[in-house]
């Protein structure tokens, strides 16, 4: 439904990107009366009798009624809320859940003039897509820059664990393939780089504590069935891509809306 939407309306993307919708919407957060702790990794969710009674961070226990995870479904309930909290049911579901697929992406910004190339570029065949992030959105790089995403997939397990030489050196490795491959379409791009970054699979496990690195929390299929954004404990939420209506920034956003509504009573009259 989601996929058939963008092809009958269109889409949209907040101006200066993803990261300045956040901004935004810490201010409006902030602006009536809450705190936005970054940084601030959650350990443990407290439970009391089967009820979600706050979360455990840095060591410090911040006390509440009502608790909403944004974190996968498998890392809130197997390691936030633990399996000692849980009906056997419930965690064989939960372990049962198929992860989505990750992928491999390069960060880029270039000196280069590409107002000339479209916005994003696929090639199927050699399986990656470029997306030329300034040509939709010239804010987001400098003037006389331009900023780049490269996507091609990529498994979990294509790669050693973080920290080690051999990850360094498989970071480098993918990177210079998918540059050749660039060069094929953007020529001397490679002589142009200002600026770039590299992300894998446990690149985004790191920064979202995503099973697998997936980058749609669970199978896209039909066949999955997300947890409810309700769970079986009392005052606990789930947000996110685990929940209804999937994966990706707009639906992830929908679930944050549902789960509002309903926990402040509001209803569609």
């Amino acid at each position: 439904t989601a996929c058939i939407s963008y092809y009958l309306y269109g889409g949209y993307f907040p101006r200066k990107g993803a990261q300045n919708f956040v901004e935004n919407l810490s201010k409006v957060i902030e602006r009536y009366g809450g705190r936005v702790l970054t940084n601030h990794r959650v350990d443990k969710i407290v439970i009391e009798n089967r009820e979600a009674r706050g979360v455990v961070a840095r060591g410090r226990i911040y006390r509440s009624s009502i608790v909403v995870s944004n974190v996968n479904a498998k890392t809130t309930f197997l390691e936030l809320v633990g399996r000692e909290n849980l009906d056997k049911d419930f965690i064989d579901y939960v372990e049962n859940l198929k992860m989505f697929p990750s992928c491999f992406m390069l960060f880029i910004g270039v000196d280069l003039d590409l107002s000339g190339y479209p916005i994003l570029i696929k090639n199927l065949d050699e399986g990656y897509e470029v997306v030329i992030n300034s040509n939709a959105d010239s804010l987001l790089a400098p003037r006389g820059m331009n900023s780049i995403t490269v996507m091609t997939s990529a498994s979990y397990t294509d790669f050693p664990d973080r920290e080690t030489k051999e990850y360094r050196e498989k970071k480098i490795e993918k990177t210079r393939e998918i540059l050749q491959k660039i060069e094929k379409i953007i020529p001397g791009i490679s002589n142009h780089i200002v600026v770039i970054d590299a992300a894998t699979p446990k690149t985004f496990e790191r920064y979202t504590s995503m099973p697998e690195g997936a980058i749609y929390a669970f199978d896209q299929s039909i066949h999955t069935h997300r947890p409810y954004f309700k769970t079986p404990i009392r005052g606990l939420y789930l947000v996110g891509a685990s929940t209804f209506p999937g994966g990706g920034i707009e639906a992830a956003i929908i679930s944050g809306t549902i789960c509002a509504n309903d926990i402040s009573g509001w209803r569609l009259k």
